[in-house]
């Protein structure tokens, strides 16, 4: 599924963007999943600081059959199998819907340092494969990234401040990296922000510093972002761990579908 130059491209700048993978009748059918996943009352289900809007869904595999197979299909898992060197599990999957004119920031972070310090992830062998369910542009609250940053160990630069496990998920960050250190860290590596069409995929690493800002235009943002994690990186005992829909500790390897995920499944 990847060529050789998309491999080296990934390794060099921490992400990859592959446009057209997924037709709109594919997008269309997780969107109204996801509309579905959004209006369900369950734990999963994460509110931004008004109270009002959906900020994420997460484990949405676990709750719908067709972001189930989503997650096996081969344009999804086979790429994570490439640039992980193997077999793969599921650690996380997340739905952010960003609706128009409102909802918090994302802000700047890696997303290893949550998996290392409140998962007990080992090892950097794990990687985000998000999917734009719609156009994403300048305006709609795209991911910026620093690309190159995935190099980069930010242990010293981090400070824990506050909270348990929620504070992994809301706008008020539990690991929060310093102002000093991502103004330098801007200068030496620049900032970009990822655009796509529907149906674009984009696979980064799970060190590469990103963020994003809220939706300010009158068009929704939806994207899915599967986190993939190698089956030989199992995540260790840690006190207090997350639930087990934010970070999963059954590295059972995954199957690739035989056919697209949207094919009608056999009864």
């Amino acid at each position: 599924m990847l060529t050789s130059q998309d491999v080296d491209t990934y390794r060099e700048r921490g992400y990859l963007l592959l446009p057209g993978r997924f037709d709109a009748a594919e997008t269309d059918l997780l969107l109204s999943e996801a509309r579905r996943l959004a209006g369900l009352d369950i734990p999963q289900r994460i509110m931004e600081s008004d109270g009002t809007q959906v900020r994420s869904v997460y484990a949405v595999h676990h709750h719908s059959d067709a972001f189930e197979r989503f997650t096996r299909d081969a344009r999804t898992l086979e790429p994570a199998r490439t640039l992980l060197d193997g077999d793969v599990y599921i650690h996380q999957t997340q739905l952010n819907p960003k609706a128009p004119f409102v909802g918090d920031v994302w802000e700047w972070h890696q997303d290893y340092l949550y998996w290392e310090r409140d998962d007990g992830m080992a090892e950097p062998r794990a990687l985000n494969v998000a999917v734009f369910l719609d156009e994403v542009n300048e305006f709609n609250g795209p991911v910026f990234v620093m690309p190159g940053s995935h190099r980069l160990s930010l242990d010293e630069e981090t400070r824990t401040v506050r909270g348990g496990w929620e504070n992994t998920l809301n706008a008020d960050f539990r690991h929060k990296i310093t102002p000093e250190a991502l103004c330098d860290l801007a200068d030496t590596y620049g900032l970009e922000s990822v655009r796509g069409k529907p149906g674009t995929v984009c696979v980064f690493d799970g060190r590469l510093l990103h963020c994003s800002p809220p939706n300010l235009s009158g068009h929704p943002r939806t994207v899915i972002f599967i986190r993939y994690n190698s089956v030989h990186n199992p995540l260790r005992p840690v006190p207090d761990p997350r639930p087990e829909w934010l970070a999963n500790r059954d590295p059972s390897p995954l199957e690739v579908l035989t056919r697209p995920f949207s094919a009608p499944v056999a009864r």
